[in-house]
């Protein structure tokens, strides 16, 4: 049976911020809500409705990118926009690679010096519209439209070679059973550094043709 679910996590975030994460509790995070429609072990089909982001893209490496970012749109939610408005931390935080050919593996995408697109969702009562315009021109207010996406969840550390493993596991998945990736591979990070790799929760999402 199908069924709405929010994910439970802390906010992911990295070593950098470790001096201005809040005491926030998983439970006290709001959560994307989507439907499972089909799980198979590690990996879930999902689908998720349309969702207000405060995104930014910037190239290098995926570790380099991701402090860049997070350091960047934290100081957006603290109140560095044009409303002086704190705005509530949400989970997860996507990473994905911007400008792949389709033509590339998800994984191949994933390689290099590319440039990354960094997304904190914000809280549902926001839309592009009413979000407060952030100070940072490198910030972008965007909706991510409504979208199926394959997910397979798994723990350890950040590193290239965990998620890349992982991507190639669920890329193998989806050519098994005929699924056709429609966007590459989203790196989540679902739980703050100080947590020990064995209890992690990362996930790699690879979006697909509905």
């Amino acid at each position: 049976m199908n069924r709405i679910i929010r994910t439970t996590a802390l906010l992911p975030v990295t070593t950098i911020l470790l001096s201005v994460l809040p005491a926030k509790t998983a439970d006290s995070l709001e959560q994307v809500e989507h439907r499972v429609i089909a799980k198979d072990e590690s990996i879930e089909i999902r689908q998720y409705g349309p969702v207000t982001a405060a995104e930014v893209t910037l190239k290098g490496t995926r570790s380099e990118t991701s402090r860049q970012a997070f350091n960047i749109l934290f100081k957006y939610i603290s109140g560095a926009n044009k409303a002086n408005t704190k705005i509530a931390m949400t989970a997860p935080v996507s990473q994905a690679p911007v400008e792949i050919p389709m033509t590339a593996t998800v994984t191949q995408a994933a390689r290099g010096d590319d440039e990354w697109s960094i997304a904190f969702y914000l809280p549902a009562q926001y839309t592009a519209k009413t979000a407060p315009q952030p100070d940072n021109p490198e910030i972008s207010i965007v909706t991510k439209p409504a979208q199926r996406i394959a997910a397979i969840s798994f723990s350890g550390r950040w590193t290239n070679a965990n998620f890349e493993s992982h991507a190639r596991k669920l890329e193998a998945y989806l050519k098994e059973k005929s699924y056709k990736p429609s966007g590459p591979a989203v790196y989540a990070y679902f739980n703050a550094p100080f947590m020990p790799p064995p209890f992690r929760h990362n996930e790699v999402q690879i979006p697909i043709a509905q």
